[in-house]
């Protein structure tokens, strides 16, 4: 795990100005923090009318107690990768991938119906802590976060708003071009990530109707701000040449925003993007396992020769 950062550091932006050193994984900005707050309040009244429907009185005790061991088995994986000398400084792809991992089990039909639904609440519960906490990591590291006094640095599907708000925020230009990516962008994000879960609320669903529910294709309108932001990108390369990569966003907002596209369309957000974050972070430890006996050799001392003197 990336070591905790408590001090906020300052870069200087592309126009030349000193902004603060925004962090993925570990920041959030007020937007994307709103975003995460409204997301798990809808997602808390979802899942107030299927946890009612789902479980009795038995099932809802059980719950409880499935809840409180996920809880208490996530803050000691947390605690542990924090206090293992050799989990520090490894990419956060890593454990990311390996504390999402235990979520499949609601997916894959593994374990019981209680335990399913204490994984979501425990999921939906983080994702509101991350918001209030103001937390950009993982949603199910946010409780254990929050408990042991951290913030380590940790991918999560959110992740995505928080790089499209600064990439707006941090533009260089504002005019009609940016209020219309703006506007582009707010309104696909809002209907594919907020509206088919707010039909699963039955009075919100009697109240709007499926008539809200648009087709997959009109999340193609995010080509249009994605195109914007790689021109900017493009028109302004050499600004952005000495800003290491996780702080060029423009670059970063284009293909995040085309990566969206389809998700979106499908309505696969953000079960997809904790499917990709779970395969991201499995290909690195790969990698970084393959390469570890070569990094250990090159660190290890070499012997002094002694050279014999020549008569």
């Amino acid at each position: 795990m990336t070591r905790d950062v408590r001090a906020t550091a300052t870069a200087v932006g592309p126009a030349g100005a000193t902004t603060p050193d925004f962090v993925i994984g570990r920041d959030v900005g007020v937007v994307a923090r709103w975003f995460r707050i409204a997301y798990g309040l809808i997602a808390a009244a979802s899942l107030w009318y299927r946890v009612g429907d789902a479980l009795d009185a038995s099932g809802l005790a059980m719950m409880a107690v499935w809840f409180v061991a996920v809880a208490a088995a996530y803050t000691a994986l947390v605690w542990f990768f924090g206090r293992v000398e050799r989990f520090r400084g490894i990419s956060p792809w890593i454990p990311s991938a390996l504390l999402q991992l235990p979520m499949m089990l609601y997916p894959m039909g593994l374990g019981s119906a209680p335990l399913h639904q204490a994984l979501a609440v425990y999921t939906t519960t983080g994702v509101l802590l991350c918001g209030m906490m103001r937390y950009g990591g993982l949603e199910v590291a946010a409780l254990p976060m929050l408990l042991l006094r951290r913030r380590s640095r940790l991918y999560s599907p959110f992740n995505t708003i928080d790089i499209v708000e600064q990439a707006f925020r941090r533009s260089p230009s504002r005019g009609v071009m940016w209020a219309t990516a703006l506007a582009l962008t707010v309104f696909v994000v809002v209907e594919y990530w907020w509206v088919g879960l707010t039909l699963s609320v039955p009075p919100a669903r009697n109240l709007l109707g499926e008539g809200i529910r648009l087709p997959g294709f009109w999340a193609l309108l995010l080509v249009a701000p994605a195109v914007w932001f790689a021109v900017l990108a493009a028109r302004d390369r050499d600004r952005w040449r000495d800003t290491p990569p996780g702080r060029r966003w423009p670059w970063l907002a284009a293909a995040t925003l085309l990566l969206l596209v389809p998700l979106l369309g499908a309505r696969q957000v953000p079960d997809a993007l904790w499917a990709i974050i779970m395969f991201v972070g499995l290909i690195v430890g790969l990698v970084t396992l393959v390469r570890l006996p070569f990094r250990r050799a090159a660190a290890r001392p070499r012997p002094d020769l002694d050279v014999a003197p020549s008569h």
